[in-house]
């Protein structure tokens, strides 16, 4: 994945303004022959399960029937966000808030979702699951756009934590966008780690020391005080 150097941005004092910077990126993404496809719960996924199948299992010479394992009842309760090119699918996130019953029992030990609950309603803390990048797109300005999608879909959810997990080696990745780990790495059977990350929405001063392109899209700085003064207290990790 390309590293280009991020460039630092006032952030929007309006929602007009934030308009503007979301018609500019759908612009750039246009002249990239780029678009944004945002699946609501219970919509059809289109070309996402060849692309997840292709990034789970084709790129690790594993090119069985895995269908079944690239798709899961989720998906019909949470929103898909693909960043395609024509027709085709080329990277990919899962958004879920854990207000659903269902989200908590699939992801709620391994991100301790139970220290959130019992200072902040389950429907603001939000998680990303199978991301997927296809191979010969893993630029910075596709990623750069799929991040920002969920950074606006989180805003118009109200989310105000959003977590993730990931393998060792796109820690940077996800660092440069204002994730930060707040729990030691999981370790799953097989021996395989998982970084526990947050990223703060709104946390203004944060996403400018780390140069994020979300930096841009903030419209509320004083929304992250709180949450983040929790945080800190929460979880050492932090501190």
């Amino acid at each position: 994945m390309e590293q280009d150097k991020p460039f630092n941005h006032r952030p929007p004092s309006s929602a007009r303004e934030a308009r503007l910077v979301a018609a500019s990126a759908d612009e750039a993404m246009a002249g990239l022959g780029l678009r944004m496809h945002r699946f609501a719960p219970g919509d059809c996924l289109g070309d996402v399960p060849r692309l997840r199948r292709e990034v789970y299992f084709h790129e690790r010479g594993q090119f069985g029937d895995r269908s079944k394992r690239v798709t899961d009842g989720l998906d019909a309760c949470g929103t898909t966000l693909a960043v395609e090119k024509g027709t085709q699918a080329i990277a990919t996130l899962r958004l879920h808030d854990f207000a659903p019953l269902a989200v908590q029992v699939e992801y709620g030990s391994l991100f301790q979702i139970d220290a959130f609950a019992r200072s902040w309603p389950l429907a603001q803390v939000a998680v990303g699951t199978r991301f997927a990048v296809q191979a010969d797109q893993r630029s910075k300005p596709v990623v750069d756009r799929l991040m920002e999608e969920a950074y606006r879909w989180a805003q118009e959810s109200r989310i105000q934590f959003c977590l993730l997990a990931c393998e060792p080696f796109l820690h940077d990745v996800f660092e440069h966008y204002g994730f930060r780990e707040y729990l030691p790495p999981a370790i799953l059977p097989g021996g395989v780690d998982l970084l526990r990350m947050v990223l703060v929405i709104e946390d203004e001063p944060y996403l400018s020391e780390c140069g994020s392109p979300l930096h841009r899209l903030i419209r509320d700085p004083a929304r992250a005080l709180p949450a983040k003064a929790w945080l800190t207290r929460s979880f050492n990790a932090l501190s």
